[in-house]
Formats: C-alpha cells, sequence, structure tokens
C-alpha cells in the first residue's frame, strides 16, 4: 500500500482516522475511515493515491449547491456520495465552507459576543440528528464495503464533527479528540497566518476577532470543545445520546466496536 506523503497530508488536511487509544485499551483500526479536503482540489497523481488505499466509497459533506458547481471527480473503483453535514431550522444545507461562514459573519451585524454566541449554536448542533454520521451508520447496518473517505469542502468543520462522533461512540478521549480536532491548523497553518495577517489592524483594534478569522481559515478550539460540551447539556452522557438521537442501542454499539477496534 502506497502511503501518502507529508506534504499531502497537509495541504489537503488529510488523514486516517485510526491509531487513537480508547477507554477500553483498545485502538482504533488504521486504514478504514479517512478525512480530507474536497477531493477537487487533488491532482490525478494524489487521486489515485485514494485508490491505493483501498477507498471504496466517499461521502461528500457539502451541500447540492457546492457539489453542484465543483463535484468531486470520478475515481475507478470508488462510489461517490453526498448528504449535506449541516442544516438550518428549516431543513435547508448550510454552506459551512470558509466563504459560506465569511458570509454568515457579514450578514450578521450583532455584536461579537451575540456572534460568537450564534456560532457556537451552531457547532453545537452539527452534534445532532447529523445526516452525515447516519449515513455511516447505514453503511454499518447494510454491510457497505470499507475503507470510507468523507470529506466537506475544507475538510475542519463538517468532516471534524463527523470524526468527533465517531471517535465518542469508539471511546477515544476527550483530549485525544481535540488533539485530532486541532490538527486542521497545523494543515492550514500558511492560510491561517496569511489571513491573521490581513486581518491584523482589525484584530489589534478588536481582539475577539481573531476567533472569527479562526473560524474562516482554520478551526478554534472553543468551537471544537462546544461540540462536546453541548451534549452534556442536554443527555446524562454520550451513551444515552447516542441511544436517542441515532438509535445505537447496546448490541449495535458493540457492533460497531468489533468493525473499527482492535
Amino acid at each position: 500500500m502506497k502511503i501518502l506523503d507529508e506534504n499531502f497530508r497537509l495541504a489537503c488536511n488529510f488523514r486516517d482516522l485510526g491509531g487513537y487509544s480508547t477507554v477500553d485499551n483498545k485502538r482504533v483500526k488504521t486504514g478504514l475511515l479517512y478525512r480530507s479536503c474536497f477531493l477537487g482540489w487533488l491532482n490525478r497523481d494524489e487521486l489515485r493515491h485514494l485508490q491505493n488505499l483501498g477507498v471504496k466509497t466517499v461521502l461528500d459533506l457539502r451541500t447540492s449547491y457546492e457539489a453542484y458547481e465543483d463535484p468531486d471527480p470520478i475515481i475507478d473503483g470508488i462510489v461517490n456520495y453526498r448528504v449535506s453535514g449541516m442544516r438550518d431550522r428549516n431543513g435547508e444545507g448550510v454552506d459551512f465552507s470558509p466563504y459560506g461562514i465569511h458570509k454568515m459573519v457579514i450578514a450578521d451585524d450583532s455584536d461579537e459576543e451575540t456572534l460568537h454566541t450564534h456560532m457556537a449554536e451552531i457547532y453545537r448542533n452539527m452534534m445532532f440528528q447529523n445526516e452525515g454520521f447516519m449515513f455511516i451508520l447505514e453503511m454499518i447496518k447494510q454491510g457497505i464495503e470499507f475503507p470510507l473517505l468523507f470529506h466537506c469542502a475544507t475538510g475542519k468543520d463538517r468532516t471534524g464533527a463527523i470524526a468527533v462522533l465517531l471517535y465518542l461512540l469508539l471511546g477515544v478521549s476527550k483530549e485525544d479528540i481535540m488533539e485530532d480536532y486541532l490538527l486542521s491548523n497545523k494543515a492550514y497553518h500558511t492560510r491561517i497566518e496569511l489571513a491573521l495577517e490581513q486581518n491584523r489592524e482589525r484584530i489589534q483594534q478588536n481582539p475577539s476577532l481573531k476567533r472569527i478569522v479562526m473560524m474562516e481559515a482554520g478551526v478554534d478550539e472553543q468551537m471544537g470543545r462546544e461540540m462536546l460540551d453541548g451534549i452534556l447539556e442536554r443527555y446524562p452522557n454520550y451513551e444515552e445520546f447516542f441511544l436517542e438521537e441515532y438509535g445505537i442501542d447496546a448490541d449495535l454499539h458493540r457492533h460497531i466496536k468489533n468493525i473499527f477496534l482492535e
């Protein structure tokens, strides 16, 4: 199996979800679950890498209009699906790409505290009835072939939410979940630095704007923790959350762990 090089992993925010230890002293298997940015960013050789990795299914978490404008490339041997990784209260897919986040911020004339509260609510809501996560559960129930690669626009927000849900379900610690979530900032370090420099004067005048810039170019640690903490504000524990939100009972939970843990 040909392994992706470091430059590719950083450029596309690509990584294997495997390798993390769990609270019951097991480890997430490698080679079954991958995450990345929009596959249209990849060149021909990089797309061939995905075939070499054995990827069978690609799940696009972008909205229908995002995917219409820039569809995923067709790759021999890989089946493509698309479901929105974030919906608003009316059931419409939310464009959570950097451009989409920027539009939301520009359109919101609230004060910074209110805006941050609004953004926190959006991140929290990605944990509940997430269609991308439900799709993966259906793959498991129906025996659809893995490995799976899931992605959104930059592979950091909607993709990050799916990764958080998978890690929670498999028993990865909160500390490791946050470590993985923040790896997007390493992948997009150059872009983040450029965005911070471009907004340097505005941030100096209003330091709270740094969080907004980070949410556009990278990920914000507090927003990552909002996803984890928001669950426990509604449910007494994660087991109850997965049962009530996704119908994952003890038997299905064991089955899932048998597939993805070693």
